[in-house]
């Protein structure tokens, strides 16, 4: 029995916490993977266990991409699910093209997503901008029978599905993480379920939201598809075109164009630390 050390990289967005994955074609990774048979999906779960990993949100893998995107997008969730769309994980991804890949200093990138080309730019002071996907199959009222009483929520695809649902307090989304699980997981929103968003308005320009996130199947510290799925309901009430989505983990710029269907989304993304990981090879 023998150890092999692969490098990997966690990183932050807002608290949200994502490992990255150099899978280029110039990296040592595709050697490794191919020569031990690692399955992504196994092996993600074991980086991202609190236990015996490193308790991350998720892991990306960054490919080369095709066409005019310069890097494809393989993104799981932490219990190894794959996620079309993560907007924390974007701004990550541009932080860590930049550092590692590529000699910019702030530098604007295109990744191949299952939600559609995303672009990504690096502002400094360990801010990205994220060009997000165009929002689609709004749903202002979505009502949901759980637990023998129906609930109206709205629904919306900022990347990925979202229920989302005003509060009136925010202390009210700890008492809520058992109904956000069960309308994670409703017989309506089969075979992908959906991330379930509270949001509390502040005030004008101002949200206070928390996201109960599929494949974490928990609250994360943020969310930036729910930052901008929670923005897009009150824009859709108010037609506020800039807002900031505090979440617990830190604060999301959420801007609605009049010239682009695509939301811009701004916030934080730092590195945590650099680490090998001791994968056992046997034989």
């Amino acid at each position: 029995m023998a150890f092999l050390p692969i490098s990997l990289v966690k990183m932050s967005g807002a608290g949200n916490t994502f490992v990255l994955v150099d899978a280029t074609r110039t990296s040592t990774w595709l050697d490794i993977e191919e020569k031990l048979h690692i399955k992504r999906r196994p092996f993600v779960k074991m980086i991202c266990d609190r236990t015996l990993g490193v308790a991350a949100d998720g892991v990306l893998f960054l490919e080369d991409g095709p066409g005019e995107a310069q890097y494809n997008w393989d993104f799981y969730n932490a219990d190894g699910s794959k996620a079309e769309m993560c907007g924390n994980a974007a701004r990550c991804a541009a932080q860590f093209v930049n550092e590692y890949l590529n000699s910019s200093v702030r530098g604007t990138y295109k990744f191949n997503t299952g939600a559609g080309m995303v672009s990504a730019q690096v502002l400094g002071d360990d801010r990205v901008r994220v060009l997000m996907p165009t929002i689609k199959d709004y749903h202002r009222l979505k009502t949901l029978e759980i637990s023998g009483t129906s609930h109206a929520f709205s629904y919306v695809n900022s990347g990925v599905p979202h229920l989302v649902l005003q509060i009136s307090n925010y202390k009210e989304a700890a008492e809520l993480k058992e109904f956000a699980r069960k309308a994670r997981n409703h017989k309506d929103l089969l075979p992908d379920g959906a991330n379930v968003t509270f949001y509390v308005r502040e005030k004008e320009d101002l949200i206070k939201a928390v996201t109960f996130e599929r494949g974490v199947e928990d609250y994360t510290q943020a969310c930036g598809t729910g930052a901008v799925a929670a923005a897009y309901v009150e824009f859709m009430k108010n037609k506020i075109r800039n807002m900031d989505v505090h979440m617990p983990g830190g604060v999301l710029n959420v801007q609605f164009l009049e010239s682009s269907p695509n939301p811009l989304m701004t916030g934080e993304a730092v590195f945590v630390m650099e680490f090998q990981y001791f994968y056992e090879v046997i034989g």
